[in-house]
Parts: structure tokens; sequence; C-alpha cells
């Protein structure tokens, strides 16, 4: 009687740290779809309330409709960071314009395979981009792509980046990037 509960207990156990495995790898490949709206990870921790280590640096203050945009994701103090989400968002809150698969002028080894698109829903194809590993990083380089018909509104880019796991800052804000019209 008392192999048969050590058994059930050890496949208890081993059926658990398979279920807790399988959820973390599957994060470490990338936010899921379920995260578009509200950008927060689904890690089990509460996100942090401190003031985010990370900041999200934009190359430009305005665009004109069809023109691009480059955003450096990156730590204030030097720190690392395994994952994140990105989206830029319009005056309805709902995702706009698509990033490109690799960021226009640094196709190079240094930003390759660290991060991947993901389409959201009521967006256009690939309107967020997230991490594509767990490997730590200390910057990522995107290239967004404003709409062609962008007129007469602002937008801002929403992020959340996650240093590990049980550590991350949720749906976090650029500064207001304004649309002007095309000449």
């Amino acid at each position: 009687m008392m192999m048969v509960n050590a058994k059930l207990a050890l496949l208890l156990v081993s059926v658990a740290a398979f279920g807790y495995l399988q959820t973390a790898l599957a994060y470490s490949e990338g936010a899921p779809l379920e995260v578009c709206t509200d950008l927060m990870p689904q890690h089990g921790a509460p996100a942090q309330t401190k003031e985010s280590p990370y900041t999200l640096t934009l190359n430009r203050k305005s665009v004109k409709g069809g023109e691009s945009m480059t955003l450096t994701l990156a730590s204030k103090d030097f720190s690392k960071f395994k994952g994140f989400i990105i989206q830029a968002r319009d005056s309805n809150d709902k995702p706009i314009g698509s990033f490109t698969s690799l960021p226009a002028s640094k196709n190079n080894a240094e930003f390759k395979g660290k991060w991947k698109l993901i389409s959201c829903p009521d967006g256009p194809t690939n309107n967020t981009a997230t991490h594509a590993n767990a490997v730590e990083k200390s910057r990522v380089v995107l290239t967004w792509n404003a709409p062609k018909n962008l007129e007469g509104q602002s937008l801002k880019f929403k992020y959340t980046v996650a240093k590990n796991g049980g550590e991350y800052w949720v749906g976090k804000e650029s500064e207001s990037v304004s649309v002007t019209k095309k000449n």
C-alpha cells in the first residue's frame, strides 16, 4: 500500500512539473495571442509597480502615412530582459501599423532571432512584435511601418517587458507620436 501511494505521489508531482514546464516553454517563445489586448503576461506573478528600468525610444516624434520609424527597447541601467511585447495603438486603443521582419538598417546577427511578429486581432498583419526566445537581451531594435492611409490622429506605442518570469512591467507607453499630412 505504501509503495502504491509513493508511486502515485511521484506521478502527480511529475504531471504538475511537466505542466509547469510546458507553460514556461510556451511563453519563452513569445507572447500568446491571449495577451494582445491588455499586454499582461500570464506568468502567475503580479506585475511590478515600481518604475520600469526599461524604455522604448523612438527615432522621431511625428510620422506620415506610409513612413517607417525605428524603435529601440533597452534598459536604463544596463540590466537585461528576456521577454517583451510591443504594439502601436491608435486613439481608440486598437493596434495600428505593422512591424517589418528585420530592422531595416540592422540586418545582422545582433538582432536576428531575438524577436518575431504576431498578428493580434482588430489590427493589420504583423501588428505586434514579441520575443522569439528567452535568451537575455540588452536591447532590441525594431522597424514599424505606418499605414499608408494614416492621417489626422496621434498614436502611442504600448509595451510590456519581462526581466524574467516573475518580474515584469505591463502596459508602459511611449511618448505620443503625431501624424502629419502627406505632401
